[in-house]
Formats: C-alpha cells, structure tokens, sequence
C-alpha cells in the first residue's frame, strides 16, 4: 500500500466531514478546490460569507477556509457570525498581507492558523495537516473524557447495586438483583455474573444437615452464564489466535468473494422477522482480483453484521453493499437505528469502539449465542483482522436519505487492498 493512499486513507478518517471553502474570485476557487482533490479531501464552496453562513447552519463541515476581503458579507463578519452557533469550529483564513500587525488582527479573531497569499501547494498542504492533527487531538481528548465519564458510571452503578444489597433484605431487593444481573451481565460479563451469584448464594444459603438450600433463581443463572463463561474465554483465545497467526491468503476475484458473503449472511435470516427487517445482499459492479484468507474475512463480516442487526432499529433495513475506493474494495454494511436509546456510533466513539472491552451500549440477549466473541471483544476482532490484510476498518455514524424521511444510520466499512 502506496504512502500516498495511506495518508489519504488516515485523513478520511479524522476529515469525515467536508472543508467548505468560502472565496469569492473563482480562479481561487478552483485552485483550492484542485489542492483538496490531489489531498484526498472533501469540499463545498460558497463565493462569500453570507452564502457560506447559510451553508454552516444546514451541514457539517471539518473545518473553514476563509477569504478576509470578499464582498456581500467579508471574512472577519463571517468568522464572527459563525462563532456564534460553532464556537469550537475550526477555520484557516488566506490573507495577502503577512505583517505583524496584520497576523495579530486576523487571530484575534480566534481562527486556527492563516495562509499567506498566494497559496502554494506545499504551504496548503502543512496547513491542512496542522488543522487535521489539531482535529484529531480534540477527537481524542473528547473521547478519552467520555471514556473516564463511562468508567465512572459504572463503577457509581456498582456501589449503588452494593449499597442496595446492603440496606435491603427483602424479596424485592433479590428480584431486582437478579434481573439486573440476568439484563446486564448474562452477555458481556458472564464471569463477573457468576462471582457476583456466588457472592449472593454464599450470604442467602442455609444450612440443611450436611447439605445447603440454595435459592433456585440463582443457581439457574450460575448454570446458564456457565455455557456464557465458556464462549467467552473461546471467544478471547481465539482473537489472540488471530493476533499472533500468519495469514493463508489465496487469490480471489470480487464476484466469488461477494458470492461467499451472500452465502455466509444467511445465518442471520431466521432473525430478521422478529424485527421485521429486510436484508439485502451486494451486487458487483466492477470486477477486482483480492489477496485474503477469505474465511477470516467472513468472520469479520459476519460480527459486523451481527452488531448491525443487534442495534437495527424495526421494520427498516439491514443492508450489505461493495464499492471501490481509493485502491480498496469496500465491503459495508448499513443499518438503520434510532437516535433513541442508542444513538448508533457517534464521532468521539468511533475509535473507542474498536477498543477490547469497550461498550456503547449494553448486550442483547437474543442473539448472545451467536457471538463468536464476547467481552466487547467483537469489533476489535474485526479491526485486527482487517490489519491482518493491510485493511482499514471504520465505523460510523451517517444520514440515510433513501427512504421517505431521513434516518440515522451507522456505517460499517471493510476495506480490502486491491490487488
């Protein structure tokens, strides 16, 4: 894989979202447009700030590039305006005049950086990598204290169960227990449902000769995370098989692999009525010759489609598509969910998601027997497998507009290097 299309690739990643270019003359224009083409990026233009004002109330952008003098409404008003509904936006402003004074004046007006006119292409090039960087490291920095927000949460919850159990001795408190535990922990956490039943059967057992009475609830979940406990730890040696493994990649064209994937989607089938789901398959547009051990890469396939099914909102649509992208094949699954109570993968998670151990949201029981990977360790397995094939894996929050009113969706992206 081509540094070239690896920087391309790794931007996309931070610039999700379009830069919009806001310049009046048009052989400006033009030329900022043709440097965000060589660079891989996404752009809009408006030709002044008013034009660009309205656009930044009705889409998302990465960042600005901002003209100073331009008529109808000039660079600094825009700047201010903009301010005023994305205080935290990111803009670059082109000036024609580098003095101090000048460059004080212009970062007053708490833009990023400025690009001294006339804009060469290596001069364009730092600056966006500056803006994409700074990007980047507020992304992480959001995430990291989501993250610290989560552990947090949860370790609140857990004091709470433990003062609940305290202060409580009546049956209402062992009900509540036990659903909570059956809810929350069967899934993701067999072996912590287990120690905590075993906490729970020691202080409730009574003695009975040489014998123990033992309430019957727990002992039944004991036994049921104890099949739980067993993929779990399958499911975690596996993946670390995954890590240290050398791949057996063969040859293999796009229309025999999207073949296999048809074929390795059915599993999901017999699940798609309880929810009233559609699934369609992929149809090949242009043929591509891959290098992939395929049964690794339909597993990856199939725990992502597996995690769309689980969060796919009802009587929509759970569908698998291919594409061709920058020197990969892509292979991407799409389902529709609802902003409530999940709200898919937004931005600061898109990372933390392919992280072991991490959740966004809580388990589904449903189909917890058809995890091949437990533990929040699903994803991460995915991601490791498409490095395995020098592949880039992405998950994502996007808007849906085929059908009659625009629906959130989460994006699940495989990448393969073309051969």
């Amino acid at each position: 894989m081509s540094s070239v299309i690896k920087n391309k690739q790794e931007r996309k990643s931070v610039v999700r979202d379009p830069i919009l270019l806001v310049e009046d003359k048009l052989e400006n224009t033009l030329m900022l447009e043709a440097l965000c083409d060589e660079f891989g990026i996404q752009y809009q233009s408006a030709s002044n700030g008013e034009e660009a004002l309205e656009m930044a109330k009705s889409n998302k952008y990465s960042f600005y590039i901002v003209d100073l003098m331009m008529p109808v409404m000039d660079g600094p008003t825009f700047i201010q305006r903009l301010k005023e509904f994305q205080p935290d936006a990111t803009i670059l402003v082109q000036t024609a005049l580098d003095s101090t004074d000048t460059v004080i004046e212009v970062m007053k007006l708490g833009v990023f950086d400025y690009i001294i006119k006339p804009i060469l292409p290596d001069q364009f090039h730092k600056a966006l990598n500056k803006a994409v960087d700074y990007r980047f490291l507020k992304a992480s920095e959001a995430a990291i204290l989501e993250a610290e927000s989560l552990k947090l949460r949860n370790q609140l919850e857990w004091l709470t169960y433990k003062e609940t159990r305290r202060k409580a001795g009546d049956e209402s408190w062992e009900k509540s227990s036990i659903h909570s535990l059956q809810t929350s922990l069967s899934q993701g956490s067999g072996i912590g449902a287990i120690i905590s039943l075993l906490d729970m059967i020691k202080t409730e057992m009574k003695e009975d000769g040489d014998n123990y009475l033992i309430n019957k609830s727990m002992m039944n979940l004991v036994i049921e995370n104890q099949e739980i406990t067993k993929n779990l730890l399958k499911g975690l040696t596996q993946l670390l098989e995954i890590i240290n493994r050398n791949l057996e990649k063969k040859k293999i064209k796009a229309s025999e692999l999207v073949e296999k994937i048809k074929h390795s989607s059915e599993f999901i089938l017999p699940y798609l009525e309880k929810k009233g789901l559609r699934l369609a398959l992929p149809v090949l547009k242009k043929e591509v010759e891959l290098d992939i051990e395929v049964d690794l890469f339909l597993l990856a396939l199939e725990e992502v489609i597996l995690n769309a099914y689980k969060y796919c909102a009802s009587k929509t649509s759970l569908e698998v598509f291919t594409s061709i992208n920058q020197g990969y094949f892509c292979v991407v699954v799409k389902n529709i969910v609802d902003e409530r109570p999940y709200g898919g993968v937004d931005e600061k998670h898109e990372s933390l998601v392919l992280q072991p151990f991490f959740r966004i949201h809580p388990p589904v029981e449903s189909v917890s027997h058809l995890e091949k990977f437990g533990l929040g360790l699903g994803l991460t397995a995915v991601d490791q497998i498409l490095r395995k094939h020098n592949g880039l894996f992405f998950i994502h929050n996007a808007k849906d507009h085929t059908g009659e009113q625009v629906r959130l969706c989460v994006m699940s992206e495989l990448l393969l290097p073309i051969q």
